[in-house]
């Protein structure tokens, strides 16, 4: 069965703005301090940990990654 990808996800002039933004944000040299981006570190440590197993599942389902590979190389630390 053959899916239709007929629909634009984005045109070129939304792609263009959203580009222009994202530049112009890491132009001003503004950026989140290092405690903030830590913590979303941990945050994500935390997500993989709980999930592990939807995780692992999903990249069996997805990809046909095998259970173990997945569990060491995609979700551990």
């Amino acid at each position: 069965m053959e899916v239709e990808m007929n629909k634009a996800i984005m045109d070129m002039e939304a792609a263009n703005a959203l580009v222009k933004e994202l530049r112009e944000g890491f132009g001003s040299g503004k950026t989140l301090s290092y405690k903030w981006r830590v913590s979303q570190l941990k945050c994500l440590l935390k997500i993989c940990d709980l999930h592990e197993k939807e995780i692992v599942d999903a990249l069996a389902r997805d990809l046909s990654k095998p259970q173990l590979e997945s569990a060491v190389y995609e979700v551990g630390r």
